[in-house]
């Protein structure tokens, strides 16, 4: 296992979410063994069930799987030695009487992110009583044209995720009348989109499908909130972070905080 510095977070740099050169890893020589395909599925569970922080870095591998680069095999790599030296990490959950019983989700953006199909990428984390319980870092699949656009489709992918969680609550709880779903955004042209019923000529492309947030905010369903940039936790979702700002984030989404 290499040093823990050197895997202290799982990002896959540019590399691991490009198609790269040369030949395919299974071209290599020496390499038609190598299980890339078992190794990212695994760690698709994984990141799908305990451990939000890989999530980024597994799905940009993920895009790969049909005919991956000798880069693509290093940065599956670097997440497996994350996860080794990561194993104390775990999802907390803890029972607080205190806490309030409400929805509240992070969503955030990659705007065309460094894929070469130049689509953005969704974060979003929805969180009940203060605790992590839905996650998704998901390629849109159409081509935004804005940073607002972006964050605007990522905002639509983490309130579905949300309403999906309120409608269990209800289920589970059917006496309790629903709470506002709190969602928290860090960009200001994103939650005017999701506020403003009229569309500007910089928006009346987007498809109406999307556009099913104004409702839920014209109905008090959601209230959109702006949040700084540093505190938007769903970036962890997104794009690879500098170490220290990918900790903190961790830390919050995992119930590890300070």
């Amino acid at each position: 296992m290499a040093d823990g510095d050197q895997h202290a977070d799982p990002a896959v740099n540019h590399q691991g979410d490009s198609q790269g050169g040369g030949r395919s890893l299974m071209e290599e020589e020496g390499a038609g063994d190598v299980p890339f395909r078992e190794v990212v599925g695994s760690l698709m569970w994984i990141a799908s069930q305990t451990r939000a922080d890989i999530s980024n870095a597994v799905r940009a591998v993920a895009r790969h799987s049909h005919e991956p680069k000798k880069s693509h095999w290093k940065a599956a790599q670097k997440i497996l030695n994350y996860l080794l030296e990561t194993a104390h990490l775990t999802l907390k959950f803890k029972r607080d009487s205190s806490v309030d019983v409400g929805t509240l989700v992070y969503v955030d953006a990659d705007f065309a992110s460094k894929a070469t199909d130049r689509r953005s990428v969704s974060g979003a984390m929805v969180f009940v009583a203060a605790m992590l319980v839905v996650w998704i870092s998901r390629t849109q699949k159409c081509v935004s044209q804005s940073t607002s656009e972006a964050e605007y489709l990522a905002m639509g992918d983490g309130v579905k995720e949300a309403l999906f969680v309120n409608g269990m609550l209800q289920f589970l709880r059917p006496s309790v009348k629903p709470r506002k779903i709190d969602v928290l955004e860090d960009n200001e042209g994103a939650i005017a989109l999701a506020e403003n019923p009229l569309s500007s000529s910089r928006s009346k492309h987007i498809d109406v499908r999307h556009h099913f947030l104004r409702n839920l905010t014209e109905e008090g369903v959601i209230e959109v909130t702006h949040v700084p940039s540093k505190e938007q936790h769903a970036d962890i979702l997104t794009k690879a972070l500098p170490r220290d700002l990918f900790e903190v984030h961790r830390d919050f989404a995992l119930g590890s905080r300070k």
